[in-house]
């Protein structure tokens, strides 16, 4: 690899998708794409991105629900890279990112650690010349290496790069909260203990969500889904008013929001309980929750709390600034 091949990162997740910028800011968008089709005209696609990836048109995260076109997720356990969405967003990211009209670049990303067999697949999909149009600019970028590794790893660096070096001197529980699965990851100097490596493929906060919609529409008598949630609780429910238009009604104190994400913190514990027995928990300095479902339940996993447990500063985006520290030592060892 010579100096010149840009390593981009790139973060695939079951919730968002995250890319660096070149001016290293964190990007995100749904991590659901759409086919364009032909029923719209040009004034409905004014202002939004679209992708051509193998000769056919696709839109990218919140557009795909505004414009109402049928969702198509990447959402399995295993070989996610064979899914047209999980491709889509990762052309998306690479030709939001390209300076030139035709350019080579490098890119780090991340699997789980029990999908780590899969990094090859990922060199397979990827690793080629791929023709790309955004918004009707020809592109052609050639992925030249795509560097795997374990998705938790993003977040340890992070870490480091918070805390310093003293955390490859402790034995720690990362633990990554998503928006489908918990994923843990025991570090102890730094070191992965494989042999302790977990999942949990069904508690992400999609459930929680699902119940705060259930809740929000009964009451608003509205038609809100569970994808929707984030910004439901960032900006509250749009509501008409006839003096002053579009107002919006707060909910995150809404007992039935905490209730679900109380609940939901609960769960989280007590699966540690269940997959850490009382001598391996004793042996950990720490519990360390990463992930932006970290950050919206930081409340209640300290109100709920089994062990010392902390949060990673800028929770939801380390994975993907992790990335950028492990890009940044690839660099150094080519350059050496």
């Amino acid at each position: 690899m010579t100096k010149e091949i840009v390593i981009r990162k790139i973060d695939i997740g079951y919730g968002y998708l995250k890319y660096l910028d070149n001016g290293g800011i964190v990007k995100k968008e749904k991590a659901v794409v759409a086919l364009l089709g032909e029923s719209l005209n040009a004034g409905e696609t004014k202002g939004i991105d679209v992708i051509s990836v193998d000769g056919l048109e696709y839109i990218v995260g919140d557009n795909v629900y505004k414009l109402g076109r049928k969702p198509i997720t990447a959402n399995e356990n295993v070989r996610r890279a064979e899914n047209i969405a999980y491709k889509v967003l990762a052309m998306y990211a690479l030709a939001k990112t390209s300076q030139k009209s035709s350019e080579t670049v490098s890119m780090v990303t991340g699997l789980p650690f029990q999908n780590m067999d899969e990094a090859e697949l990922l060199k397979t999909v990827f690793e080629k010349t791929h023709e790309l149009k955004l918004n009707g600019k020809d592109m052609n970028i050639t992925v030249k290496d795509v560097f795997v590794v374990s998705q938790g790893l993003g977040s340890f660096y992070s870490l480091v790069r918070q805390r310093g070096n003293v955390i490859f001197r402790k034995k720690i529980l990362l633990v990554d909260l998503g928006f489908r699965t918990v994923n843990y990851l025991p570090l102890n100097n730094g070191d992965i203990d494989a042999d302790t490596v977990k999942t949990n493929r069904d508690l992400g906060i999609q459930a929680a969500y699902k119940r705060i919609t259930d809740a929000v529409n009964l009451e608003f008598k509205s038609n809100f889904k569970y994808y929707e949630v984030d910004d439901l609780l960032d900006k509250g429910v749009p509501q008409q008013d006839k003096n002053s238009g579009i107002v919006y009604e707060p909910i995150i104190d809404r007992p039935y929001v905490k209730d679900a994400l109380r609940m939901y913190a609960r769960d989280v514990w007590t699966d540690i309980l269940d997959k850490y027995d009382d001598r391996y928990r004793e042996s950990l300095e720490e519990v360390v929750f990463s992930g932006g479902t970290a950050e919206r339940v930081r409340d209640f996993l300290e109100e709920e709390k089994q062990h010392f447990c902390s949060i990673v500063e800028d929770s939801q985006d380390v994975q993907v600034l992790g990335y950028e520290e492990i890009a940044q030592q690839l660099e150094l060892e080519e350059s050496k």
